[in-house]
Parts: C-alpha cells; structure tokens; sequence
C-alpha cells in the first residue's frame, strides 16, 4: 500500500464515514508529503533538508507517484522537498479520490451514496476475527500505528515517515484522546527524527503549513448581490422552473450570489454550478449543517432528531440503519407487491376519465409507499395526511404561508392521522407479526429504536414514517412530470409501450430478475431525462457553520444558503440544447449526466437522496404498466409546463390527463 493509502485509512472515521481532517493546506501538505516520500521509498529521489534530486526517472506505473515524478524529471533546475510538496498539494484533491477508489477497488473500503466510505464487510470481519492473513490485509494501519507509539522498539523507516506525516498536521490529535496525544508527544517527536526521509518531509509539510513558499494568498471576491427587479426579469420564476430562471442567474452572476430575502432573520446566499456541485459533495460536510432549515418541521411532529436534519457521526448512523429498507433490492425483493398494488391503481382509471396529474398520481403513489416502506394501509386517511404534511412543510420549512395555518380545523382534523398511523405500526409490527416477511422501513425504525432507545427516542419514531408519507409526494410529482414528457413525445411512448408489452404481454408478471436495464433502457432514460428538465427538488437549504471559501467568495458563518444543485440541468456546457428533451443524452459514449457536478436531481453530499435507486426502480415500472395498460392524453392539448414550485416542484393544477384507450384491462 502506498502511504497515501495508510494517511487516508489512519484519518478514516469508521462512525462516521468520512475522514477526520478538514480539507485545506496542512492535509494537502500531507497527501504531498506522502507521495513524495514514496518516490523516495521507490529509489526515484533522494533528499535532505537543502535539496531534493532526481535518482531515477523511469515511471513507476502508478497514477499517484508518476505526475510529481514526470514533473520533477522535467525540471532543470534543484529545488528543496518544501517546494516539492507545495507543488504536489496543489493535486492533493485529485490524489484523495485516486486513493479512495483504489481502496473501494481493493476491497478494503466500501463507497456509500452520499459521499461516505466504510470499511468493507469483509474486511471488518477479518478485523473483529484476527487471522494469519490479517498483515496482508493492510488495514491494520491505526492499530499498527498507535501500538508503535506505546513500544519501545524501533519501527520500521516507512512507519516512521508515516508518523511524521501524522504529526506535521497534527493528526494525531484528531486520533487520540488529549491524554493519551499528550503521553506520546515525546515519543512522537522522537520518532519523527529517526529517519532522514521522514525528517524531512515532516520538516517540509510543517514549514509549509506555516510558511508556504509556492502557495498564492487567496485574494477573495466580495459576494454579488441580487436585487428583486433581477428576481422579476427571470419570467421562468413566474412559470416556477426555478432551475432555469437560477442557470441564468449563474450565467451572469457566477457561482455565489447574495438573494434579497431573509431567513430565521440571517442573510441567504445562492451556491449555483457544477463548481459549487463539487464543492458541496467534497467540502459540504465539513462546513454546512442542515439542523436549521429542518427543526420546526421536526417540532411539528414532537422529534427533536431526523435524518434529513442530523450531520456528521449522528447522520451516518442513521443512514446505515435505514438504507437496507431504502435500496433497490428491498423493492425488487417486493416486485410482484409493487405490480400488483399498481395494477389496483390503474385498474379504477376508465375510458374517458380526466385525471389531475398532481393530485391522482400523489395518491396512486402513496397507496405504494404506505404498503411497501411502512407496511399499514393507511388509503383511508392517506389524503388528510398528505394535505397535513404538506402544509407543514409550506409553513415550517418554506415559510410560505404563516404558522396558523397549520392550526385550522382542516388541519387540527387531519393531524390526528398521525396518532391513527403511528398506532398501526406498532400494532402490525410486532416480532410474531412480521416473521418471515421481507424488512420495511417501520421494522428498521422500530428495531433501531429498541437497540438504542437513546439514540432514537420514542418521541422521534414517528417522523421517520411521517417522511415516508411526504416522499410519496416528491414520487407522485416525478411520477406525473415522466408521464407528460411520455406523452409529449410520441416515438418514445411507443417505445415504452414495446418494453412494457415485452415484459406483461404474456399474460404473466415478470420475476425480479426481468427488471433490468436492457429491457426498460428507453424507461428508464426517459425518467432520468424528466428528472433533469423537471427536478422535483430543486434546491435545498443549509446554515455555515464554519467560515468557507467556495469558487473564491468567502461565506461567514451562520449565513443561510440557498443551494440550486439543479442548476446545471439547464447548463449547454454538460447538457447541448438544455431545452430539449433527449433521452440520448444518457446513451453510453454521451453520458452527458457522469461529468463532475452537472446532474444532481437527488441532492448533493451526504444529505443526497437514500432511496433514490429505489425509487427509480418503482417510476419505472409505473410507467411501464400505465403504458401497458391505458392510453392517456394531455388535456388540455395545447398545455404547456407549468410547475408549481413550492415546497416541492410539482406540475401545476392545470396539468390532466385524459384516459383515452384502456388498452389491457386488469
């Protein structure tokens, strides 16, 4: 393994998926530092502490090692291991992902949606049961590591270089208790000095973090602000495409906007471009929570914790427990439910009917959601609980509307729903009740809950299922948006109803295992096309918690942002002729959605959606058996987009569809 590999492996924290530093100049030094102490360790450079210089310059066929040592091969003149490593920091970005993938490929770690990584499972089993093989696994690095710093003996050169590595950042108090950081600081800085290389690359990374020699002083521009006539110039924000109207804001503003609104009484600021995209799924969690904005919905419900409003270790925990009930296996495990609960919904639509999109495709949706993620059949208030959770979120997250309208007697009515719902669960979850059924989110929420009642109080059970209910929402607008582009577009209708009839046209439901890319591949690049030009959710909201620099601006802390990850949908840099609709885009060899940053209609960093493979898997088959089924129509003909943003982009009330033709009865 290289030293880079064990710096990233040693900073890991297993609790919390991501690693323990802060991206900036000491942990840039330090990857520098890394890799050059391992052309030195390969026989490519020597060093001390005036200058380095090149031994050998044959490549070492490594992508992290051979950059630096082409570019030191090509430079004429000597320089010192500091402007080295100030050199090969500027690349610290590009050798952390290269690190991180090669640790995912060995199987070392595993990569989780969200941007976190874990150790593999095979891997931490062969840590909780110490075998002869454990040294070649190479994980062993913190355990080595710290038992080095409690001997006496000597450690081997490269573990010492590795050590100053630590200890030029100060990594090792990150690590350790304060205590026990203090109790080896002896040691440490004696170890440090044992070996010419790791002296001097931990002389040059400390001299660097402190005084850099190549390093420019960021100069940071001040934040452009909007006023409200730039607001009203965008037309797109009176027909609610909130993604279109901020592309052009972000063609002429740039990455980092001021808006002229307030919340909770602080300034907001717009992040906006596949630059901000990146910094978000990089940096975000280092200098972004997401308590603020989710808090007074949490209170609504009587929790005090959520998943959508827990950061770091806390948020981590959470996610690892739900994501079995959230994956796409758990619902391909679940498909002949889900089809049959859909054909229980298209079976009521009649020759002739006129659907309102919004409303009947939310409803049909949440007839799903209710049976396959929290397992009660709640269709007889379903509708009162929507209408609840949906003026909570206009109210308490959006703000749209004042806080008594939460208390009208419409809504004091449909609130007591909640208790009806939590009540069910309970009572249809018992161990007796469940055994040999497949695990839903209630059984993951429930059996968290009794494992670490701390952790997740029975205060804060129900709003894990009151989330899930919302989420119909957000699949019933995806859901409605895929269906009118289907039918906008006639050749690719047809194409859908090829595949649908290829996989129900024998009379008989497909197993699982049907379901794959090759027979929905139109389908499916038809949602994925609909998810770009109509992003349910375009934007999301967060609160600095520590000072940043993103694209250059400076943001404080405790400013409010605005992030608009879908901006880049409308983008003709990642996406030519953004306004047109072309499932092409996501053929192999275009792949116009993989560039860095440009395709994020499920969020962005670790807060990025945990279903959202699942719930690609549950549009598809939707629209596979609607097109199977029915012929439907727009109504009216000459209708155009029009989305009703808040709190979640959705078409508007104008939007129908026409049952024209059952084509397959039920």
């Amino acid at each position: 393994m290289r030293l880079t590999e064990e710096l990233i492996l040693l900073m890991l924290n297993e609790d919390s998926g991501y690693l323990e530093m802060v991206p900036g100049w000491d942990f840039a030094c330090m990857m520098g530092g890394g890799v050059l102490a391992d052309l030195a360790l390969d026989g490519r450079t020597d060093s001390d502490l005036e200058a380095m210089r090149l031994i050998d310059a044959t490549p070492t066929g490594d992508e992290l090692l051979d950059p630096t040592l082409l570019e030191i091969s090509e430079t004429t003149e000597t320089f010192s291991m500091q402007y080295w490593i100030e050199r090969t920091a500027a690349r610290s970005d590009e050798i952390v992902s290269a690190t991180l993938e090669r640790l995912v490929n060995k199987g070392i770690l595993d990569y989780e949606s969200g941007g976190f990584w874990t150790l593999s499972r095979d891997v931490s089993r062969s840590r909780r049961y110490p075998s002869a093989e454990r040294s070649t696994v190479s994980l062993e690095a913190r355990t080595r590591i710290l038992n080095e710093l409690m001997d006496d003996t000597i450690p081997a050169p490269r573990d010492i270089i590795l050590i100053g590595l630590m200890h030029s950042g100060d990594g090792f108090k990150l690590i350790l208790s304060e205590e026990d950081y203090q109790d080896s600081l002896e040691r440490i800085e004696a170890l440090t000095k044992l070996d010419i290389v790791g002296r001097t690359v931990f002389t040059a990374v400390r001299e660097s973090a402190v005084k850099p020699m190549t390093r420019r002083v960021l100069a940071t521009k001040p934040i452009p602000k909007l006023r409200i006539v730039d607001i009203l110039r965008q037309r797109d924000f009176l027909n609610g495409n909130i993604p279109k109207a901020m592309s052009q804001i972000h063609d002429k503003y740039g990455s980092v906007a001021e808006v002229p609104i307030r919340m909770g009484g602080q300034q907001v600021v717009a992040l906006m471009g596949a630059e901000a995209n990146q910094w978000v799924n990089k940096q975000g969690r280092f200098y972004l929570r997401s308590k603020d904005y989710i808090k007074d919905l949490e209170g609504v419900f009587g929790a005090s914790r959520s998943l959508p409003g827990m950061d770091g270790a806390e948020h981590h925990k959470m996610r690892k427990a739900l994501r079995g009930a959230y994956s796409r296996a758990a619902l391909a495990q679940r498909l002949p439910e889900l089809i049959s609960l859909c054909k229980e919904g298209i079976g009521q639509w009649q020759k002739g009917d006129v659907l309102s999109a919004a409303d009947t495709l939310r409803n049909y949706v949440s007839h799903q959601v209710s049976h396959l993620l929290i397992g009660v059949d709640c269709s007889e208030y379903a509708d009162a609980l929507i209408d609840y959770e949906h003026r909570a979120l206009v109210t308490h997250t959006i703000r749209a509307l004042p806080k008594f309208m939460l208390s009208t007697p419409r809504m004091r009515r449909a609130k007591k729903h909640i208790a009806v719902l939590q009540e069910s669960i309970h009572s249809s979850h018992t161990p007796a009740q469940r055994a040999g059924k497949p695990l839903d989110l209630s059984d993951a929420v429930l059996e968290l809950h009794r494992n670490d009642p701390q952790f997740l109080p029975e205060t804060d059970v129900i709003f894990p299922f009151v989330a899930s209910m919302v989420a119909s929402i957000y699949l019933g607008s995806g859901l409605a948006f895929a269906v009118y582009a289907m039918l906008r577009h006639p050749e690719m209708y047809e194409a859908v109803r090829k595949e649908a009839d290829a996989l129900f046209g024998n009379g008989h439901d497909p197993k699982a295992e049907a379901f794959n890319r090759e027979s929905m591949d139109v389908t499916h690049r038809l949602f994925l096309e609909s998810e770009r030009l109509y992003p349910v959710i375009p934007w999301q909201f967060r609160t600095v918690m520590n000072q940043c620099v993103v694209d250059g601006f400076e943001i404080p802390p405790q400013t409010r942002l605005l992030i608009c990850h879908t901006v880049t949908h409308y983008s003709a840099d990642f996406f030519p002729d953004p306004l047109k609709f072309d499932i092409d885009r996501y053929l192999p060899g275009r792949d116009e959605h993989m560039a860095p940053g440009a395709y994020a209609p499920y969020g962005l960093g670790t807060h990025t959606c945990l279903g959202h493979r699942w719930l690609e898997l549950q549009i598809a088959v939707n629209l596979l058996l609607i097109a199977h089924h029915v012929k439907l129509e727009v109504v009216p003909e000459n209708y155009r987009m029009g989305i009703n943003p808040f709190p979640t982009a959705a078409p508007n009330q104008k939007l129908k569809f026409r049952v024209a033709e059952v084509r397959n009865r039920v």
